[in-house]
């Protein structure tokens, strides 16, 4: 069906990962939005499977190490660093929406009140040289202001730094 095969042919490479530090957990509960065909070729590529094994994810027979080798890929491909702490992510789920993955990670508790994030986001740069990731922050400066910071990256720029300080209160702070 032709359908199928549309599916699996788009030239938008495009992933949106939204990072939102949590005052009550002390966590940074994190999103990813990204294309099912693109995320099974880089877990394919990843863990270099060959063509036999079918990974199918939000299948019935979905491939039994999704969950593990999705949050391997992550690991491998997204790091935040918060309060000078390269953050450890725990695995929380996935959802799958037909040619949209949602996943879904959460961090270790860390002191995020006013701290330097320093994001690196190489997801799918390995499969697409035109990749562009889109990194939404969203922190609490130290006067409990909410702070957030938009990033379009990619293979040039895979990295950003942000202090989640709001200028207006800060400016007095030492």
């Amino acid at each position: 069906m032709t359908l199928a095969g549309f599916a699996k042919l788009h030239d938008f490479h495009f992933s949106r990962t939204d990072m939102r530090w949590n005052p009550q957990t002390q966590t940074v509960q994190t999103t990813l939005r990204v294309f099912t065909d693109d995320l099974e070729l880089a877990l394919r590529n990843h863990h270099d499977l060959g063509e036999d094994v079918k990974i199918w994810l939000g299948d019935d027979e979905e491939w039994p190490s999704a969950d593990e080798s999705i949050a391997a890929w992550l690991n491998a491909n997204l790091t935040l660093q918060l309060a000078d702490s390269t953050l450890a992510w725990t695995w929380v789920g996935k959802e799958i929406e037909l040619d949209v993955s949602y996943l879904y990670l959460e961090s270790s508790p860390v002191a995020g009140r006013g701290a330097i994030w320093r994001v690196t986001n190489r997801l799918f740069f390995h499969e697409f040289a035109d990749q562009v990731n889109e990194v939404y922050l969203q922190g609490i400066d130290k006067t409990d202001v909410a702070a957030e910071k938009r990033e379009m990256l990619n293979w040039e720029l895979p990295s950003l730094v942000w202090e989640s300080v709001n200028p207006e209160t800060d400016a007095t702070d030492d």
